[in-house]
């Protein structure tokens, strides 16, 4: 099999997965929250996973070099947590010695990679593993991880070049005969990335209810009282009700441990997704509304100011 067969289309889609990761970066530098870091570390992850069937194909391509190594054990060790940090080095510096020193006994032009590369790169990997630990870092995250992408997409088409002057000076590289196919490949990497994405969604945004905020605010110590009212307070009839499903109009009250009232919201139940029925209480509720799954959390206060109900929740 010739040694550039999907390199290119890899390098595309390392690309486009590393673009879309800064867009990421940018985003939670703007608006930091859990759930967007954890996105941002899984587009790395994807973006990383192509350039380490790069990084596989590299050493296949001179037949795991005078060490032998095994191209899958250059790429699989890259993913073991902490003994990464190790690994990246000689995954990446020594592909760049081995290489050389191929290119050098076939005096074959045009194939040497750049050894500074590798090792920029082996260290900007792990100070970006650093840096996206916690989204204060974004911005501090987001020129480093740029830095890191400027020499990795160098030394990605430094392969590329290098596999190609091989392929011309001699026979296909014998590791690895089968190769599964860039869209095989491209296939697991997106759906798993997609997955991941869909089960952070999931973990991070669970559905909020009276309960959930009862259990919450006692844990931190507050005394929380969830008391029933008349749906004429927000203008809705009964002859509404039924056709929105909505029940359970409810007033929950926060009160610190000397029993004084810091905050109150109010919350509507509904039979129907709370999305469904956001258009029957304009004019009731604003923007600072919170839609979650059956509910709708509305007109949230604290010490008589008015909230987001995200922002009221956290406050606590």
């Amino acid at each position: 099999m010739p040694r550039t067969q999907g390199l290119t289309a890899l390098a595309v889609l390392h690309h486009v997965t590393a673009a879309l990761a800064l867009l990421s970066i940018i985003d939670l530098a703007q608006h930091p929250t859990v759930t967007g870091l954890m996105l941002v570390f899984a587009i790395q992850v994807a973006a990383f996973a192509f350039f380490s069937v790069i990084i596989r194909r590299g050493w296949a391509s001179i037949d795991g070099g005078a060490q032998g190594l095994s191209p899958a054990k250059a790429q699989g060790f890259l993913f073991i947590p902490f003994f990464n940090f190790y690994w990246i080095f000689p995954a990446l510096v020594s592909l760049a010695t081995q290489t050389n020193a191929k290119a050098d006994k076939e005096k074959v032009s045009g194939a040497r990679l750049t050894r500074g590369f590798g090792l920029v790169i082996a260290i900007l990997f792990c100070v970006t593993s650093l840096t996206n630990l916690h989204a204060s870092l974004s911005w501090l995250h987001f020129i480093i991880y740029a830095t890191y992408l400027g020499f990795a997409t160098t030394y990605i088409w430094q392969i590329r070049r290098s596999a190609a002057a091989f392929d011309v000076s001699s026979a296909p590289a014998l590791r690895e005969p089968a190769k599964m196919p860039t869209v095989g490949i491209a296939g697991i990497i997106y759906g798993s990335m997609i997955t991941a994405i869909l089960a952070i969604a999931i973990l991070a945004n669970p559905d909020i209810n009276p309960d959930t905020v009862r259990s919450e605010l006692s844990r931190k110590g507050y005394t929380v009282e969830i008391e029933n009212q008349s749906f004429a307070m927000v203008g809705l009839s009964r002859k509404d009700q039924e056709t929105l499903g909505v029940s359970h109009l409810q007033k929950i009250t926060v009160r610190d441990n000397e029993g004084r009232r810091v905050g109150t919201v109010q919350v509507v139940q509904s039979s129907k997704p709370a999305s469904e029925i956001k258009g029957a209480f304009e004019g009731a509720i604003d923007e600072k509304t919170c839609f979650s799954g059956n509910h709708i959390f509305f007109d949230s206060r604290k010490n008589g100011s008015s909230m987001p109900f995200s922002d009221w929740l956290k406050s606590f």
